[in-house]
């Protein structure tokens, strides 16, 4: 399957910065979809040929526009058979993510040829308050990371508030500080998959509960072993409840009689979940959800029965 990366960002945020260095910087093959090709200024030094529909790269790289809509889009990529090793989606200013990455993951077709690989959001330090506008809201609680751009030109104080801000949003994004889009971090890296220090931050995160607007997160903890069966139950009850406003799910779960921690993710309705990268000791799980309205209270009760009774785990 061709991995699908997203990337959001305000107007003005670095998200063409972004793009020049990913197209500039990478031997694989990429396809590139933009709203409209006027919209990014590639690098001229990378173009080799250019029409209405699309911009050829020296890299072997394409840059073409949405037709009509992405599905569309897709469906001709798949049925021509072309070969790209990645596919990149630059959405506008304003875009929601929660339709692209729907149109992949509701299409039974679809979701046999690709796979969402990363959510990448440029924000534009400087300009947070603006950013904070209910799409700026919506493209940091979905993303896996955030590019904290431009942050040469606040003070230390407004970066620790930034942060803060952040956090509020989406406890579990991975934050990078960046000038110019450059800083610590794989331009190329799979954010869907969590590495072991993104396992490690998961685990460590207190209970809590935030709100920006319409918008909750709400971390929840356990210090029992939990039960597979409840624990999915749970999951699945909370996606369908919430449906399309349940944005984004991490959990890191100590399952009961598993020597290996268990790793779940959702966004809005879809749910996958893997064994965590390294054994643990410990019997503490940690659940964070993300979305509208959320009712911290049945959360945490729905948590709560799916914890193994000590007593119960000594006769499994």
């Amino acid at each position: 399957m061709i991995p699908v990366q997203l990337v959001t960002g305000f107007l003005g945020a670095g998200k063409t910065t972004y793009m020049n260095r990913l197209l500039a910087a990478t031997d694989e093959k990429i396809l590139l979809i933009v709203n409209e090709l006027g919209s990014v200024n590639i690098d001229e030094q990378l173009i080799v040929k250019m029409d209405q529909e699309q911009i050829e790269l020296s890299n072997g790289c394409i840059c073409c526009s949405i037709q009509n809509d992405l599905s569309k889009t897709f469906y001709q990529l798949a049925s021509k058979g072309e070969v790209f090793d990645r596919i990149v989606i630059e959405t506008t200013g304003v875009a929601d993510p929660a339709p692209i990455i729907q149109t992949i993951y509701y299409d039974d077709y679809l979701r046999t040829h690709f796979k969402m690989n990363a959510i990448l959001t440029v924000v534009d330090a400087s300009q947070m308050d603006r950013e904070l506008f209910i799409e700026g809201i919506h493209q940091i609680a979905y993303a896996d990371m955030v590019l904290l751009n431009k942050v040469d030109l606040i003070s230390d104080e407004e970066l620790a508030l930034a942060h803060e801000k952040i956090r509020q949003i989406n406890p579990t994004v991975r934050v990078v500080e960046t000038v110019q889009t450059i800083g610590e971090y794989d331009i190329l890296e799979n954010t869907f998959q969590l590495s072991r220090i993104d396992e490690k931050n998961l685990s460590e995160l207190t209970a809590g509960r935030h709100s920006v607007s319409s918008l909750r997160a709400v971390t929840l903890t356990s210090d029992s072993p939990l039960s597979r069966e409840q624990v999915t139950r749970y999951v699945r009850e909370v996606l369908m409840h919430y449906e399309d406003e349940l944005y984004r799910m991490k959990a890191i779960v100590r399952l009961n009689g598993e020597p290996k921690k268990f790793v779940i993710q959702a966004t809005n309705q879809l749910m996958g979940a893997t064994f965590a990268n390294e054994t643990s000791e410990d019997d503490h799980s940690v659940f964070v959800w993300i979305g509208k309205q959320l009712d911290a209270d049945a959360l945490a009760r729905g948590l709560k029965a799916c914890e193994v009774e000590k007593h119960e785990d000594d006769f499994s």
